[in-house]
């Protein structure tokens, strides 16, 4: 068997189990709701609006006055997407996390590490087997979420994307599946470092409390109620000592807010002051936060005990 070959069936035999597991479906469906939720809204929203204008429209029409602008081209059409950045930072990094464990913790649980290490597959050929099963899963996650909100912008008669906008578009969902991407290695690591179970489990969902309510709370003054705004989110720091020391110490670290910021660009509603080279920025850290990851989920899965799969649950 060739490495290549090896780290397929690897691969693929990691997506199907993972794909059994209740608690996967589970957190892949609820996300999956999510998203059909928030273009539900994002068109409600804009139906409701364009029928009060065409309604008073047509009144003003008949009494000779002048007729406004129809609002729903006054915004970007793409800001009507903007409830699914939340649910990316909570239910979709979440059900990273899940999954990338998952991928891991089950060999190890059903002893089946000692009898991949006997076969001719390189420790190296494992971890790429197993990174790449977590981007095959969270790209089927977020290509749903995609279809999903193409479908939505193709049946809303009021909006047109332009060529720019579909571009913008699909580059916040490559952002989202990278910030999925992030939390699903760190759990990758996480699994393949720890010796109990739920301790592999519970570190990266710690780290993912961290960066989502924390850091954002100590960086941007944003609230746990606020983080799950996407507008209050975007709100600026106050002009305190306070804030000016912990956004140059633990900015960068605050990757729920770096990626809100960005996808509050690519998706036009990010509030006025807060554009420059912010979310250019909060990209760069983005992306260098999830190869540090994949570095991070590649060295553990390949110095992984080979000689037992045994798990403290």
């Amino acid at each position: 068997m060739t490495s290549y070959s090896a780290t397929t069936t690897i691969a693929a035999h990691a997506v199907r189990l993972a794909l059994r597991e209740r608690m996967v479906a589970l957190l892949g469906l609820l996300f999956i709701a999510l998203v059909v939720i928030s273009a539900w809204l994002g068109w409600s929203a804009t139906s409701t609006v364009n029928n009060i204008y065409v309604s008073a429209a047509a009144f003003l029409t008949d009494t000779g006055q002048v007729v406004p602008p129809n609002p729903v081209h006054n915004i970007s059409p793409l800001s009507l997407m903007r409830n699914m950045v939340v649910y990316v930072a909570l239910i979709g990094a979440l059900s990273a996390i899940v999954i990338g464990n998952r991928l891991v913790a089950l060999d190890r649980r059903n002893g089946v590490v000692p009898l991949i290490s006997i076969r001719p597959v390189t420790r190296a050929g494992y971890a790429l087997g197993k990174i790449a099963a977590l981007v095959v899963l969270v790209g089927a996650l977020t290509g749903v979420a995609a279809a999903i909100s193409a479908i939505t912008f193709l049946v809303l008669p009021q909006t047109a994307l332009t060529g720019a906008e579909w571009l913008r578009l699909l580059g916040y969902f490559g952002l989202s599946a990278t910030y999925m991407l992030l939390f699903g290695l760190l759990a990758l690591a996480s699994a393949a470092a720890s010796r109990s179970e739920s301790v592999g489990l519970l570190i990266p969902v710690t780290i993912w409390l961290a960066l989502t309510f924390i850091l954002p709370s100590l960086t941007a003054n944003i609230l746990p109620t606020a983080a799950i705004n996407p507008i209050a989110a975007l709100a600026p720091a106050p002009d305190t000592a306070f804030f000016h020391w912990t956004q140059t110490l633990f900015g960068p670290l605050s990757l729920a807010e770096s990626y809100k910021i960005a996808s509050a660009a690519l998706l036009d509603f990010l509030p006025a002051g807060r554009g420059g080279i912010l979310p250019l920025a909060a990209t760069g850290w983005l992306f260098t936060a999830t190869a540090l990851s994949a570095a991070s989920a590649a060295y553990a899965l390949t110095r992984m005990d080979r000689t037992t799969g045994d798990l403290d649950v």
